[in-house]
């Protein structure tokens, strides 16, 4: 069958396409005069390859894709464990696959392919047939390649993987006790990583988070100085690849961890108001289409899809204006990569067919 852009969503193909032109600008503008001043063009290219395989899939049956979810997730096991015996170190993770001269970070697909396979389990049988062990079953297919990539150490790739939990107890209701037992379990799991599997830099990036001033020179930096762009924005901005902190390369990590630190400089508090809104639409459209969806499983993936874009959007936004500590997280359609990039495309592809399903019904 010949792909149709017809299956296509209008709305969130109208949100994407916004939300990738504002990032790629901004990522021409962070780039200007430094060894990144190319990264817009390969961005570009990550778009263009990310909207043909997104209308591909689009067009794809996605019950099709969720049958065969079992398959591509034990070989997104056995990748992920290849990462920690072959892969390449970067900025501390081994989280890269080197493969012809391309490199690949598997984690950011790990964790959607992780959502397929347990929004088909808990999509197979009515809410009110699904057991606790089977509850607890689909908690051990996130937890498994969560700890796989904690492993790398990528303790933010691994956080991304905690809004499929969410859908455990959407399954059955959400209860006081699931609350209860979510908020112990993630004390509990906190204290433990904290004692024996964090680093000594990601304990150092908590302390700075806790108190800036503290290393203003090395850790607190990149905080410091994204708050100095956020507020030389002002309500209207210093104007396109005008941002002093920008320009003048004092912000850090500019293309990807702090990109949206850029946006907020050159576009203000209205150009902030306007991203953020895009995204709301973005979410809120995700969430309607689970509402429509013709089976269980689909929904459930919506559902999972919405918390996995919206943690990204949450933790990006809150770590460039220091309300969260700095975990590397990327902004969808801002931050420059490629895996991250196909994988949201690939993402919503599967999305856009729950929707051509769900209205043709």
């Amino acid at each position: 069958m010949k792909p149709s852009l017809r299956t296509l969503d209008p709305f969130l193909g109208f949100c994407v396409l916004a939300l990738a032109a504002l990032g790629t600008l901004t990522l021409y503008s962070a780039g200007r005069g430094t060894v990144h001043a190319n990264l817009w063009i390969r961005q570009s290219v990550f778009n263009l390859v990310g909207l043909g395989a997104m209308v591909f899939l689009a067009n794809t049956d996605h019950r099709r894709i969720l049958r065969r979810s079992l398959p591509v997730y034990l070989a997104s096991l056995v990748v992920l464990v290849l990462v920690l015996l072959l892969g390449k170190v970067v900025s501390g993770s081994k989280s890269w696959l080197s493969l012809g001269g391309f490199s690949l970070q598997p984690s950011e697909l790990a964790k959607w392919v992780a959502l397929l396979f347990v929004a088909h389990r808990l999509g197979r049988r009515p809410p009110e047939e699904v057991g606790n062990l089977e509850l607890l079953g689909a908690a051990g297919l996130v937890i498994f390649p969560m700890l796989l990539v904690l492993k790398q150490p990528d303790l933010g790739v691994a956080l991304t993987f905690t809004p499929i939990l969410l859908l455990l107890p959407l399954v059955r209701g959400l209860k006081w006790r699931w609350v209860a037992v979510g908020f112990l379990g993630f004390a509990l799991v906190g204290g433990v990583a904290w004692k024996y599997r964090l680093k000594p830099y990601q304990k150092e990036r908590i302390l700075t988070f806790l108190d800036p001033a503290r290393d203003l020179q090395g850790k607190g930096y990149q905080v410091h100085q994204s708050r100095i762009a956020i507020g030389a924005g002002g309500l209207l901005g210093e104007g396109f690849t005008s941002g002093s902190q920008t320009q003048l390369n004092f912000l850090p990590v500019k293309t990807t961890d702090f990109v949206f630190s850029v946006w907020a400089e050159e576009r203000g508090f209205l150009g902030v108001a306007l991203a953020l809104a895009i995204f709301g639409v973005f979410l809120s459209r995700i969430l309607s289409i689970a509402k429509e969806a013709r089976d269980a499983s689909a929904a459930y993936f919506c559902a999972g899809a919405a918390g996995i874009f919206g943690l990204h959007v949450l933790i990006n936004a809150g770590m460039v204006a220091g309300a969260v500590p700095t975990t590397g997280i990327p902004l969808p359609f801002f931050t420059y990569g490629g895996s991250s990039t196909l994988s949201f495309f690939l993402a919503l592809g599967v999305v856009m067919n729950i929707h051509h399903q769900g209205k043709t019904r």
